[in-house]
């Protein structure tokens, strides 16, 4: 696990890039700090650089940038190829030389060997830069899921990329300008999707493309991997015999895993999810496996017990700490900086937290996440095509009848009773006109509705592309819309930050692009069925672990953040959201955000969602606009 920055100038030697790139370097010490490089070559003007975090291959062997055997490839490389002994045992007998013992040159003279196909090799996650001298083409590329990140700025001379925004953003001659677009985004479902950033002429490559930049100055973007097209055909498989075929895949995925020179752990919630890696893997670990979670001191958020219980069950070396009011306070300073652009994802306080915890003890991290994407087991699929199912037998004028007969309520600002029942009338009311199940799904996990969002903007955010636009039944639409869209821009931005933060590797198992194309093959049955939400896994996980240790009612990984904001943190927001800071930007609509905030104050819970959302955009703001 490591950062990557880098530069291409196509016309011009890119003088003062080179200063630059020792800043952008620096700007990611955090992702790396066991080892850092830079490789330039001024007469074609392209800079590669790097920090290292020590996993494979300690030795000065695995050091980058690195030079193929042949001259021609000069590669960094962020991440790890768990199926590059494989790889390397077929470059070898091909005449190929690989001196080294980990991943990183095995990457590379695959690329030497196969050119830019090489990457359909890969079992891993990564975010690729390769320079091809002979071509003068600059090559990026990111993993199938998108678990690694890769953002690129290109004003259609140069292109300058990293594996944060803070390291594109230390390359100067250009002034950061806010995409209302992004914003617009991010406040509707609280993260940005690719292939946006908050920044304008700023771009995430999107998961299974790679990018080709060519030596007259065309950039073109390739899918070498789409989820949809991967689909098999199960049909006359009988439940056991997939079940066994997933277990034995989730044994080769997770083993893979734990191919590490250093130490390894597991972040364990005592979940569904969680709790099968944790099994599987103590099977295979050859001693005890180290587990970490945490607590929270207020029993309606805290899990912490579950993940004992399923600990001791499987003998592992448990290691759990709780999260209180004092923590977040010393954490959220931090937001802005944590993730270098707007998120609202606020269970990012745990997961730094945990991640904080587990670096004291390993250096490698296993995550659970993806299980609810691919065998779903979110609530709001569940509710969705309940829902839907029964809406939809009301005529379209008499929905968007009811939809309007609703709206006065919530537009008179009066106060309401509880968090659930304001959060069930708002959603209700944006989801009455919807016309098909895709979009009765996007309005109802839309935490901001984008008639509000209009409102505090000034204009209607962007729509994304509908769930609709995938095949299958209103419930397996849904998981490929998350998959696509939540998975990598929320949840597996969250994780990497966080884990990056602490300095140490977290990795994916439920995310092997292998179980990712079988979880999506099964029969919808086998996903939700007769168990309820992730039917088949949790086959797979009663052969290893009591069902009555996991049987509980979904909570995720939720934090009290919206009632800190309200209560102890209130200070926090009147700094940030303060009229003589929000003029700094001029984005928000006063009285929408005063509107806002003085509903929150009279006791309306559901504004405070919408408050946090703009208190995490001004931690942001003032991070890295108002004080760069």
């Amino acid at each position: 696990m490591c950062g990557i920055t880098g530069y291409r100038v196509i016309d011009g030697s890119g003088d003062g890039l080179e200063v630059d790139l020792r800043e952008a370097v620096a700007s990611l010490r955090h992702r790396g700090p066991d080892d850092t490089g830079q490789w330039t070559d001024r007469v074609a003007g392209v800079g590669l650089g790097f920090r290292r975090l020590s996993i494979l291959d300690l030795t000065p062997a695995g050091h980058q940038p690195m030079i193929s055997s042949c001259g021609e490839w000069v590669m960094v490389f962020n991440g790890e190829i768990y199926n590059f002994r494989a790889i390397r045992a077929e470059l070898e007998s091909r005449g190929r030389c690989v001196r080294s013992t980990g991943d990183a040159e095995v990457i590379l003279e695959a690329f030497a060997e196969w050119g830019p196909y090489a990457v359909e090799r890969f079992v891993g996650m990564f975010a690729i830069a390769l320079w091809h001298a002979p071509t003068r083409c600059l090559h990026l590329l990111r993993d199938r899921v998108g678990v690694k990140p890769l953002y690129y700025r290109w004003d259609g001379n140069a292109i300058m990329f990293g594996s944060e925004l803070k390291a594109v953003r230390a390359y100067r001659g250009w002034t950061p300008e806010i995409d209302g677009d992004a914003l617009g985004d991010y406040l509707q479902f609280g993260y940005i999707a690719d292939p946006r950033s908050i920044y304008r002429d700023v771009f995430k490559l999107p998961p299974g493309h790679r990018a080709e930049l060519a030596a007259d100055g065309r950039l073109t973007l390739h899918r070498y991997w789409s989820l949809p097209d991967r689909l098999r055909d199960l049909h006359g498989r009988s439940e056991a015999d997939l079940a066994e075929e997933l277990e034995a895949l989730m044994v080769e995925a997770f083993s893979y895993r734990l191919i590490a020179d250093v130490p390894v752990g597991v972040f364990l919630s005592g979940g569904v999810d969680s709790s099968v890696v944790a099994a599987i893997l103590q099977q295979h670990a050859g001693q005890a496996l180290k587990t970490f979670t945490i607590g929270f001191d207020r029993p309606e958020f805290d899990e912490s017990p579950y993940a004992e219980a399923v600990a001791r069950h499987l003998g592992t070396e448990h290691h759990s700490r709780t999260l209180r009011l004092d923590d977040a306070k010393q954490l959220l300073p931090r937001w802005g900086d944590l993730f270098d652009e707007p998120f609202g994802d606020e269970s990012g306080i745990p997961t730094l937290m945990v991640s904080q915890t587990a670096a004291e003890h390993v250096k490698v991290v296993l995550s659970a996440d993806g299980g609810d994407e691919l065998f779903s087991g979110y609530n709001a699929y569940g509710i969705a095509i309940d829902r839907w199912e029964r809406l939809r037998r009301i005529p379209g004028p008499g929905r968007r009848a009811l939809g309007a007969a609703l709206r006065p309520a919530g537009a008179a600002g009066r106060a309401l009773p509880t968090t659930r029942t304001a959060r069930r009338l708002s959603t209700l009311e944006r989801s009455l006109s919807a016309r098909s199940a895709g979009e009765f799904y996007e309005r109802s996990i839309s935490h901001i509705g984008r008639a509000d969002v209009a409102a505090l903007l000034g204009s209607a955010p962007p729509r994304r592309a509908s769930p609709d636009a995938y095949q299958g039944l209103p419930g397996e639409r849904f998981c490929f819309w998350d998959f696509d869209h939540y998975l990598p821009g929320d949840v597996l931005t969250k994780v990497d930050r966080a884990t990056m933060a602490a300095s140490i590797e977290g990795r994916e198992p439920l995310l092997d692009h292998r179980l990712v194309e079988l979880a999506f093959s099964l029969p919808f049955s086998l996903r939700r069925g007769e168990l309820g939400p992730k039917h088949l896994l949790k086959r797979v996980l009663y052969k290893h672990v009591p069902r009555e240790l996991v049987e509980r009612p979904k909570r995720g990984f939720a934090v009290p953040v919206t009632d800190w904001i309200a209560g102890d943190l209130r200070g926090l927001v009147a700094d940030h959201c303060a009229p003589s800071e929000l003029a700094r930007h001029g984005l928000f609509e006063p009285t929408i955000v005063r509107r806002w905030l003085d509903r929150m104050d009279r006791g309306d819970l559901a504004m405070r969602r919408r408050v946090w959302f703009l208190l995490s955009f001004q931690m942001w703001y003032q991070r890295w606009i108002a004080a760069p």
